[in-house]
């Protein structure tokens, strides 16, 4: 039923779309594709030479039909090689050009390019991406702001932040990160950086685009894109459909995904551009949050006990904007989206043979499925699994829309040039969650155990002035101010010794009707200064400070278990920058900075700040993060000027996040929001029963690897062929706050190891882009390495994958 929904709205899309846009034989007033510029900097190739000398009326003409072409993004660095220059911190572009060389499967594998980026997998293709940058906690990337040409892509961004939906890689013409100030002009979630994934720009004429590619480990992706550009009624349009899937790298690992989208851009009179965009999006994997035990992932890492574990999304998305110019100094840019997404995530229970009080493994109930061991006897408590027959299921159902509007600007006071960008924005959610109990893990239907209503409605305001003080220096202050107010609605859930003592229920654990609402209010006020400084005409100098924030989520408004409610302050960080980028010469780019991040508010556990009050969250995480990214490009085909192209490309990331949260007389945040005093000792007992050490000041934070390098070189010859060779290597990381060395037998807890991978590519295109063929190899060595232990036990990083494919333009 819902392939045939998904079939007959795509088939009237198409009709519309194209019953309104001649196909074929439009007017062309130049011989190119739009949207073809080399990329700017070092993750997306050499920057651009010197074009030939045009007119001032060519020109005007040209930058017209740019403008108009990408009306429908709202960049957070930009296209053009001047744009670089406007971010007060440090900013790289994954480019064209390298997402058409490297082929990357999914996001995480573009963006582990970028200095400073952790990525951690927890499933085949990166369906739930974890990602975010500079030692901050990648987990579902909730603290990492994820855009599509400017608006949001996450389910629930206020109140839920974790990214189980990104955008397909294979539709982007290039993905922007911006770590410094220049994030002041976006919001919220921005303590682990910000990551714009840009669409291509609708051709300038019609054009019809074709990728497909197979692989190993089943792996299929089909690419189908047509768009152009009517002149004649100054309409533009592309459309797009996506098709991926594949078997995984794990045993009952499949995934399959649709995606399919719609730009339509309309240009009235000279000053006015109207902008539809659409998105229909299918996901079916075989998802899990449960990883391998110590005794399982030596036996065979391929091992995947959740056979019947199942992640279904389903989203829609719309984008209605408007660009108005005033003139050529100022305009107005307003746009109003809107999403709904239906999840569900089935995930079968389960539980490990851990040791009785007498020492000995447990033994398996009468509700086990099946049992998963390292060998049939002698296993170590702890080292099996055992898959239980009840199966939760969350079902949620995600709402969400906003308008925003921002007007840019160029005016001269008291002699200073400024460049200003002033905007707002109103934002509200809801999600719908029920939680069900199936009784057996091939079954569908089941018993609804919880249930809530979550609400968020958020209003933002910004602005920031780029003061040009002197032809080369520049002072870019900036403000953001966000308002949210989120609540949580109980309906249906599981009572607890409060409920049966105001008589609410009659034992523990009773599955009870409520009316419980918890509601908070955060305000934030968020500064940004930076200053630019260039040296040269492509070679800067930059200096930045700025605050970021995320705001507390529904988990931590209210904790259904217990019953209890929370009243905690926005997460905050203050970030200092300094670095210089750009062309030293024609064939050596480069960019290096260095970076200080202060965090306080953080919301962490009070078993983890080491409070004995008992595990409810708080405001009490503080940890310093410090570090340098470098990266360089170096051309030795443009050095020996010749027509080939041999560029070096290194990136190297040097990271230190520590702690700082303990203290021994220390304060905790009470729901009512009152604050007390309490006493942290210097040493606890866990749930397991092991002595850990509280105070945790000095220790490294989990998930950031102190050094990451990866080196690439590659060619390309005038007639088309070309290849690259890629290593890619990542240093140890810890898996928890303890920094516990020892691997636990059930996998949850050790260190990390550094690995080390190489990638390969090879290829040929023919003139004008007209057809392609190439092969793209990742992790060549076949290596089986350890990617992180959450959210339980082993994850494993993809395996070697071998794919081959083909490109083909019709225009």
């Amino acid at each position: 039923m819902e392939k045939k929904f998904y079939f007959w709205n795509i088939l009237f899309l198409l009709c519309v779309i194209f019953s309104s846009v001649p196909l074929m034989g439009q007017p062309e007033n130049n011989g190119g594709e739009a949207g073809t510029e080399k990329p700017k900097n070092g993750n997306g190739g050499e920057p651009k030479e010197a074009d030939q000398p045009v007119s001032k009326e060519q020109e005007t003409i040209a930058e017209k039909r740019r403008k108009f072409l990408e009306s429908g993004q709202i960049n957070v660095i930009g296209a053009k090689d001047d744009d670089m220059k406007k971010i007060p911190g440090s900013a790289n572009v994954v480019g064209k050009k390298i997402l058409k060389e490297t082929n990357p499967i999914d996001s995480m594998e573009a963006l582990r390019r970028v200095p400073g980026a952790t990525i951690r997998y927890q499933d085949a293709v990166g369906l739930t991406p974890n990602i975010a940058f500079r030692g901050v906690s990648n987990e579902e990337s909730r603290k990492t702001l994820i855009l599509e040409d400017g608006v949001f892509t996450s389910l629930s961004p206020y109140g839920q932040p974790e990214s189980y939906f990104i955008p397909q890689i294979d539709r982007m013409e290039r993905v922007e990160v911006v770590k410094g100030s220049g994030s002041i002009l976006f919001g919220p979630t921005t303590l682990g950086g910000i990551v714009n994934f840009v669409t291509r720009k609708p051709p300038e004429k019609p054009t019809l685009n074709l990728k497909l590619i197979g692989g190993t480990n089943g792996y299929a992706s089909n690419l189908l894109q047509y768009g152009g550009t009517a002149q004649s009624t100054n309409t533009a349009y592309d459309v797009s459909y996506l098709h991926t899937q594949g078997n995984g790298f794990r045993d009952y690992q499949g995934f399959n995904v649709n995606d399919f989208n719609v730009k339509l851009m309309q240009k009235i009179g000279d000053k006015d551009t109207v902008f539809l965009k659409y998105q229909m999006y299918q996901q079916d994997s075989q998802a899990t949050y449960l990883g391998l035990t110590e005794g399982l992932y030596w036996k065979n890492p391929k091992t995947n006990p959740a056979r019947f574990d199942r992640k279904h999304v389903e989203r829609q998305a719309a984008v209605i904007g408007h660009d108005h110019s005033f003139n050529d100094n100022w305009k107005l840019i307003t746009r109003s989206y809107w999403t709904n997404v239906g999840f569900q995530f089935k995930q079968e229970s389960y539980s490990y043979n851990n040791a009785n009080e007498i020492g000995l493994p447990t033994p398996p109930t009468n509700n086990v499925f099946a049992v998963y061991a390292p060998s049939p006897l002698g296993n170590r408590p702890g080292d099996v699994i055992y898959m239980q027959n009840t199966t939760p299921n969350r079902h949620q159902f995600f709402r969400t829309g906003g308008l925003e509007t921002k007007l840019e600007g160029k005016f001269t006071l008291l002699g200073f040039e400024n460049e200003i960008s002033v905007g707002a924005r109103a934002h509200y959610e809801t999600v719908n969650a029920a939680y069900n109990q199936f009784p057996y893990p091939t079954m569908d239907q089941g018993l609804t155990t919880q249930q809530q209503t979550r609400n968020a409605k958020a209003y933002a305001t910004y602005v920031q002035d780029s003061i040009k003080l002197t032809e080369r220096f520049k002072m870019i202050p900036g403000v953001r101010y966000e308002y949210i107010s989120q609540g949580v609605y109980t309906h249906r859930k599981f009572a607890t010794s409060t409920d049966v003592a105001y008589g609410l229920a009659s034992s523990v654990g009773q599955n009870i009707l409520v009316n419980q609402a918890n509601e908070t209010y955060t305000k934030v006020v968020l500064p940004g200064f930076g200053l630019t400084y260039d040296l040269t005409e492509r070679f800067m100098w930059f200096a930045g400070a700025h605050t970021a924030f995320s705001p507390p989520s529904f988990s931590t408004i209210l904790n259904p278990s217990l019953g209890l409610g929370y009243k905690l302050n926005a997460e905050r960080s203050n970030n200092y920058e300094t670095g210089f980028r750009g062309n030293i010469t024609r064939y050596f780019y480069t960019q290096v900075s260095t970076y200080a991040l202060f965090f306080s508010n953080q919301i962490v556990n009070t078993n983890e700040a080491g409070s004995s009050i008992g595990a409810v969250p708080i405001n009490a995480g503080r940890s310093v993060n410090r570090g340098v990214e470098s990266n360089f490009v170096f051309d030795f085909g443009k050095f020996a000027d010749s027509r080939w192209e041999v560029p070096l490309e290194v990136a190297y990331s040097y990271t230190r996040a520590v702690s700082t949260t303990y203290v021994p007389v220390g304060t905790v945040q009470n729901p009512d929001g009152t604050v007390s005093v309490t006493n942290q000792p210097l040493f606890s007992v866990n749930s397991a029963g092991n002595t850990i050490r509280v105070n945790t000041n000095g220790n490294y934070l989990p998930y950031v690897p102190m050094h990451t390098f990866i080196g690439a070189i590659g060619f390309k010859s005038p007639r088309g062929f070309y290849a690259r060779l890629e290593y890619q290597y990542f240093d140890k990381q810890y898996s928890d706050l303890q920094n516990t060395k020892n691997q636990s037998t059930d996998g949850s807890q050790g260190v990390v190891p550094s690995y080390g991978i190489w990638n390969a590519d090879f290829g040929y295109e023919a003139p004008g882009g007209r057809w392609s063929v190439f092969i793209n190899g990742k992790n060549l060595e076949d290596r089986v390495y350890i990617s992180g232990r959450l959210p339980v036990g082993i994850q494993q990083g993809p395996y070697r994958q071998i794919n081959i494919g083909a490109t083909l333009k019709l225009d």
